[in-house]
């Protein structure tokens, strides 16, 4: 297990520049265009404000998933990869927006070598000690995707396979562009789709709508995606089909567990409140929300979230 330094990691960020874009067509200049005006600018924050507020989180952040439903999702996530014909053993393997690990962790366990790359130290600490703990080739660098400067990092066409899954660092076509750059084959990309109401005319407001807060556009991160999901598959998938490239997509649905109400106001709180300072009468409003709706204690989420991931090879 590897860190990269302070110095490694300054001249890592804060560089735009040399991420060569793939070659385009007058279709994907037109969605180019679309995307990128369809990314909000009006509430983003700067890499400052992620780094402290995702930190904020380290702690907690993935201890909510059971561990049945995380190694149900690894497994999915193996098989996917192997029927696209990428196998993790002796491979190397960007994980970009990696978190305290989900992914990072496991595929370092089948026999990659993974580097994971994060803007919140937090995050990377917690890496650090399980790939100590369980002698995991992996190797952390902190840093900002928006900022990213591959080429002083020494990433482009470094990996066998780069992984960005719901993870605001992709948040328009630059950042996209600048994940492909550093595949030498494969790209994996998971992204939030859309929600299914099972009874759309029974249902209440959503509780975006009543705190006056645009969501449904995806946020600081681009349009269609969740509150730190990135800008969501449509965007990233129409690109790479107006490039020519025919990905490997698989649709998943999830429903979220049902939880005291008490927990859905902490977690709703701290969602909102990634990109803006919310009021002390948002505040009110989200725990009127959920109380109200509670049934013997209990929020029951009846909408299904669906989510979809791809795997394409960049040198097709």
């Amino acid at each position: 297990m590897e860190r990269k330094t302070a110095t490694d990691k300054k001249r890592g960020t804060g560089a735009k520049t040399n991420n060569k874009k793939p070659a385009g067509n007058e279709n994907s200049e037109r969605w180019v265009e679309f995307w990128n005006a369809s990314v909000r600018k009006k509430e983003s924050v700067t890499d400052e404000e992620q780094a402290e507020r995702w930190n904020e989180r380290a702690d907690d952040f993935g201890k909510h998933a059971g561990s049945e439903q995380r190694m149900k999702r690894i497994t999915g996530l193996l098989a996917f990869l192997k029927e696209a014909g990428f196998t993790p053993k002796g491979k190397k393997i960007l994980d970009i927006g990696c978190g305290p690990g989900a992914l990072s962790i496991p595929l370092a366990d089948a026999g990659a070598e993974v580097t994971s790359f994060d803007i919140a130290s937090g995050m990377l600490d917690r890496i650090r000690e399980t790939a100590k703990k369980e002698s995991l080739k992996i190797t952390t660098v902190e840093g900002s995707w928006w900022s990213a400067d591959i080429d002083k990092l020494g990433f482009r066409n470094k990996f066998d396979l780069v992984i960005a899954s719901s993870t605001p660092a992709i948040r328009d076509v630059e950042t996209f562009d600048r994940m492909m750059a550093c595949s030498k084959k494969y790209c994996y990309y998971n992204g939030y789709f859309g929600m299914n109401r099972a009874k759309p005319e029974d249902a209440r407001k959503s509780l975006p709508e009543i705190l006056g807060i645009e969501s449904g556009r995806g946020h600081a991160f681009g349009p269609g995606g969740r509150a730190h999901g990135g800008p969501g598959l449509m965007f990233a998938f129409m690109y790479l089909y107006t490039l020519g490239y025919q990905p490997t997509i698989k649709f998943n649905n999830r429903v979220r567990p049902d939880m005291g109400w008490a927990e859905a106001v902490k977690r709703a709180t701290e969602r909102f409140g990634r990109d803006r300072k919310l009021t002390p009468v948002q505040k009110q409003t989200i725990k009127d929300y959920y109380k109200s709706a509670a049934v013997d204690g209990m929020i029951r989420h009846e909408p299904t979230n669906v989510s979809g991931m791809m795997v394409w090879n960049v040198k097709n």
